[in-house]
C-alpha cells in the first residue's frame, strides 16, 4: 500500500503542466519564454494532436500585450529589456510575436512573449505547456 502511495505522489510530481483554455491563442494569453532560442525550443516541442509537427510561419510583431493609455508612457521601453521585471500592479507592454501553425488543414495562430527571462545568474524558466490542439 505505501508503495501504491509513493508511487502516486511521484506520477504527480512529474506530470505535465495543463495550460488554460485559450493559452498562447490570444495576445492577452500569450506563451511566456525568454528570448529567441526560448521561443525555438517551445516551437520546437510542439507537436499536433495526431503526433506530427506543425508547420510554424513567423507572422511578426503583433504589438504590446496590453495597449498603453499613453504611448509615450516610459514603462513601453523598459520592459523591451528581458531582465526587467514587471512591477507589481503595472501593465505587462511587453511586444507579442506571431506564428501560424499548420496541422493538416487546421491553422492556429499562436502568440508569444519573449520577455520572461530568470535573473541573472538563475536557470533558464521552464518552457510553458502547450496551447490547445497541441501536445508536447
Amino acid at each position: 500500500m505505501r508503495s501504491l502511495a509513493l508511487l502516486a505522489v511521484v506520477g504527480c510530481a512529474h506530470a505535465a503542466a495543463v495550460a488554460p483554455v485559450g493559452f498562447a491563442l490570444s495576445r492577452k494569453q500569450a506563451a511566456e519564454v525568454c528570448l529567441p532560442p526560448g521561443e525555438k525550443a517551445w516551437l520546437g516541442k510542439l507537436l499536433c494532436e495526431d503526433g506530427s509537427r506543425p508547420v510554424i510561419t513567423r507572422l511578426g510583431n503583433f504589438g504590446t500585450r496590453n495597449r498603453p493609455e499613453d504611448p509615450n508612457d516610459p514603462r513601453l521601453l523598459l520592459q523591451m529589456d528581458a531582465e526587467v521585471r514587471i512591477r507589481p500592479g503595472d501593465p505587462d507592454f511587453h511586444i507579442i510575436e506571431a506564428v501560424e501553425a499548420l496541422c493538416g488543414k487546421s491553422k492556429y495562430t499562436i502568440y508569444i512573449d519573449e520577455y520572461h527571462c530568470s535573473a541573472q545568474g538563475q536557470p533558464p524558466p521552464d518552457l510553458p505547456p502547450p496551447p490547445d490542439h497541441f501536445k508536447m
